[in-house]
This record gives structure tokens, C-alpha cells and sequence, in this order.
């Protein structure tokens, strides 16, 4: 028998995800014209760039860091190649792809940068919406939740890279990715 603490939890932070998502992604519609580069950046594009910051990746080092299938992140990777925000050396003869690293571009740095500013004022402005007293309260449950997410991250972290170098091997129709490890974002799911 579950804990009904655990279960009200759960059920709470579900429905958050589940109010926060849609509006999540009316907001990333609404502010397409007209808005600067980071703005438009949509969210799985800013964790993939983020995840690039500290340097260059394999695609499948890239897959495994930002959880999304090989497939997914190569489809990413081509669209902030052709904006000109990531860039990978040229391939030579024989050259295998998947396996040259791809890094940020100066002009990606600065639109990462101005991404994560963007999200850091959306984010201000809701949670000065809550009132001070609630702040201590808001704060903890975000450390403790910080702290099972990174728990989890580190269980297995060689797990992670095994199963996104996995996915283009795995059953089903080439280039799908709705066989996605559980935990991770099928590619017919993550936004654009």
C-alpha cells in the first residue's frame, strides 16, 4: 500500500506539469513574430544548447545529456546548424557524422545567453507573484526536489549514454524515436 503523503504529491506535481506545459507552449506560439532569437528558442533547443556550453558533444553524448533520442537531437542539432548557432567540423572521407562533436557557436552563446535570461525574468515574474512568507516554503520543496532529480541523474550516468547511443538501433520504424527509453522525449513530442 502507497504513502497518501507520496500519492498527494504526486498528484500535485503532475497536475502542475500537466497546467504548466499547455501554457509553456501557447506562451513559445504567441511570442514567435516578432521576438529576438533567444525568445523564439523553444525549450528542448536551450537545453540542448546548454548542454553544449561547456564545450562539444558527440550526438550521442548530446542525446544522452539533454534526454531526448538520437534521432530527436540529431533533427535539433540540423535546425540550430542552420541558424547558425551550433557547428561541427567538416567531415572527411569515411567520416562517420553521428561521431564528429558539435559545439556553440559565438552567435549560439549569445543566443543561449539571452535564452536563459528570458526564462530567468518569466520565471521572476511569476514568483513575485507568491508572497514573501510562502517564499521559504516554495524554496525547500525546490531543493528537495533539485536534489531526488540529481540522485536519479547520478544512479546510472554510463546507463544514460549506453541507452541514447541504443536508439537508432532499437525496433520500430527508422528515424522514430516513440520507442524512446522511458523517462525520455520522443521526438513526436518535443516541440520545435
Amino acid at each position: 500500500m502507497s504513502d497518501p503523503a507520496l500519492e498527494l504529491m504526486v498528484d500535485a506535481f503532475s497536475d502542475l506539469r500537466n497546467m504548466a506545459a499547455p501554457l509553456i507552449l501557447a506562451r513559445h506560439e504567441r511570442r514567435r513574430q516578432g521576438a529576438t532569437a533567444g525568445e523564439r528558442l523553444s525549450t528542448p533547443q536551450h537545453i540542448a544548447m546548454l548542454a553544449l556550453a561547456d564545450g562539444p558533444r558527440t550526438m550521442s553524448s548530446l542525446a544522452a545529456a539533454t534526454g531526448v533520442a538520437l534521432s530527436t537531437a540529431t533533427r535539433m542539432v540540423q535546425t540550430l546548424e542552420r541558424e547558425g548557432w551550433v557547428e561541427r567540423p567538416a567531415a572527411g572521407p569515411g567520416d562517420d557524422r553521428r561521431r564528429r562533436p558539435v559545439g556553440l557557436t559565438p552567435a549560439g552563446r549569445r543566443v543561449m545567453d539571452e535564452a536563459s535570461e528570458v526564462s530567468r525574468m518569466r520565471l521572476r515574474r511569476l514568483l513575485e507573484r507568491l508572497e514573501p512568507a510562502e517564499y521559504p516554503a516554495v524554496l525547500e520543496a525546490l531543493q528537495a526536489l533539485r536534489r531526488v532529480l540529481q540522485e536519479d541523474a547520478d544512479a546510472d550516468p554510463v546507463d544514460a549514454v549506453s541507452k541514447a547511443s541504443s536508439i537508432s538501433q532499437s525496433a520500430g520504424a527508422p528515424g522514430e524515436s516513440g520507442d524512446a527509453p522511458s523517462g525520455r522525449i520522443p521526438s513526436s513530442t518535443t516541440p520545435r
